[in-house]
């Protein structure tokens, strides 16, 4: 990661779960079979909420439909590199985290069937072996 990188991210709000081992890319694999491909954003073991729910390549008509259906804003990243970041910025450790972009990194899909453009807000969430639960774009931390 470059410091251009680390210069317009920070971390806004951070739930640190256990910090007794650390996980994730740069980090002794600690869950099953072989070690996710940390670097490829298409890497369904470090990232398949991401893929599936929030990805760039995802049609509006998804995410307002999610949005609708489970009554709850529904966020999509606009590149899909930015999640790769986050993973090698958050802390190395099991836990939730809030980010704040100084760029726009995505959109948001919400119930009333509104979109609010440009967000550079996200969460992040880190399962016990260092892969990702859930990261998507928000509007602003609560």
């Amino acid at each position: 990661m470059s410091s251009d990188e680390l210069e317009y991210i920070e971390i806004v709000e951070y739930d640190i779960i256990d910090d007794t081992v650390e996980v994730g890319s740069g980090c002794e694999w600690r869950g099953t079979g072989s070690e996710p491909q940390w670097d490829n954003p298409k890497s369904t073991k470090a990232y398949d909420h991401i893929i599936r729910h929030h990805g760039a390549k995802l049609k509006p008509s998804n995410l307002q439909g999610r949005a609708s259906s489970k009554n709850q804003d529904q966020g999509q990243w606009l590149n899909d590199q930015d999640w790769l970041t986050l993973e090698k910025l958050i802390s190395k450790y099991y836990g939730n985290y809030t980010i704040k972009f100084n760029r726009p990194i995505g959109r948001v899909y919400h119930t009333d069937g509104s979109v609010t453009e440009n967000v550079i807000y996200a969460l992040i969430g880190r399962n016990p072996d260092g892969t990702i639960k859930y990261s998507y774009p928000i509007v602003k931390p609560k």
